[in-house]
């Protein structure tokens, strides 16, 4: 009689039958195999992404954490401007809300776009929401990338009088209050952001 693979979001026990190395890419860290079948490491939920084939257990800890990995996706306020990188306050991670949260992060300028930028001030100014991936971390403060096109400003305010600002064009915004010209690196979804934010 042939062992049953586990479905997704399915309860698991330590040292529980997961599948084969056949069906799923096992994790390093939540699993191991043992003649080619792959077994829980332990307690918690099985998920399984279906596109890449794989499979994981996470604990209910790790399903709601709010502590910070290298990989996750924050978004954040830009508090200041330096010369070569930019200082950010995360309010969500991973789709999830802090509030008061202590978590800081900065952009190189090396890490704002895949393009050349030449000035700080031409992708970010003070104030703007931005969506960034954490790529390192010294210290107390992470390193973030917002390279790709679901990264990057999300949101921003005329600096002239403080209206949110329209979207002309691939990194050109426009306010419709007093028609000021300003430039950004924008996220493809520039004042449309779906993302449902949960505690």
């Amino acid at each position: 009689m042939s062992k049953k693979s586990v479905n997704d979001k399915e309860m698991v026990m330590t040292g529980q039958y997961l599948g084969v190395v056949e069906e799923f890419l096992p994790d390093k860290h939540s699993t191991f195999v043992k003649d080619g079948e792959i077994f829980s490491t332990k307690i918690g939920i099985a998920s399984i992404d279906k596109n890449k084939r794989e499979i994981e257990v996470k604990t209910f800890q790790e399903e709601d954490r709010k502590i910070v990995k290298i990989g996750d996706i924050v978004i954040g306020t830009v508090l200041f401007l330096r010369l070569y990188s930019i200082g950010v306050s995360f309010h969500t991670i991973n789709n999830k809300l802090h509030f008061n949260s202590s978590y800081m992060g900065n952009v190189h300028v090396s890490e704002i776009s895949n393009k050349y930028v030449e000035k700080i001030q031409d992708a970010f100014q003070i104030t703007d929401i931005i969506r960034a991936k954490i790529i390192g971390q010294e210290f107390n403060e992470y390193k973030l990338s917002t390279k790709g096109k679901n990264l990057g400003v999300i949101q921003a305010e005329c600096l002239i009088c403080g209206t949110e600002l329209e979207k002309e064009g691939f990194n050109k915004l426009q306010c419709p209050r007093c028609g000021n010209i300003e430039y950004r690196k924008l996220s493809e979804d520039y004042r449309n952001v779906k993302e449902k934010l949960r505690y």
